[in-house]
C-alpha cells in the first residue's frame, strides 16, 4: 500500500512544520504522554512519510519512515479501533527487525565488522 510522496520542487515551509508539529505529537503519544486519540495517532502516521527523501529501497531512516506510515495506513484501511498504538509499535517493529537494513547491520556487528561499511558498499544509507 505505498502513498505518493511530495515532490521536493513543491514542498514548502509550511509542510515542513506541519509534519514537524505531527511528528512531535506522535513522538508524545509514543512516550504515554499524547493528548490525540488513536485514530488521529493513526491518521498523522499515516501521513508521515510524505516528505521522506528517499523511496526507502537504500536509505534505513527512509524506510524506517515510510513503513511506519505503511503500517498505519493498513491499519486504518483494516478499521483498526483498539490498542493502535500498542499494536501500531509492535507490527512497526516486527516489520523493521525484518528489514534487509536490520539484517546487514547486525550480520556485519556479529562479525566484528564495522555494519556502516557494508552499507556504504551497497551505496545505501543507515
Amino acid at each position: 500500500m505505498a502513498k505518493k510522496r511530495k515532490p521536493h520542487e513543491e514542498r514548502k515551509p509550511e509542510d515542513y512544520m506541519e509534519a514537524a508539529d505531527n511528528s512531535l505529537e506522535l513522538a508524545k503519544v509514543l512516550a504515554g504522554q499524547g493528548g490525540i486519540s488513536d485514530q488521529d495517532f493513526l491518521e498523522r502516521m499515516a501521513r508521515s512519510d510524505e516528505l521522506a527523501d528517499h523511496d526507502g529501497e537504500t536509505c534505513g531512516q527512509c524506510h524506517y519512515q515510510i513503513l511506519g506510515a505503511q503500517v498505519a495506513r493498513e491499519m486504518v484501511e483494516a478499521g483498526e479501533y483498539e490498542d493502535v498504538v500498542s499494536k501500531w509499535a509492535a507490527e512497526h517493529k516486527r516489520r523493521w527487525e525484518k528489514s534487509k537494513f536490520v539484517k546487514l547491520w547486525e550480520k556485519e556487528k556479529k562479525a566484528g565488522r564495522d555494519p556502516r561499511e557494508a552499507f556504504k558498499d551497497r551505496g545505501w544509507e543507515p
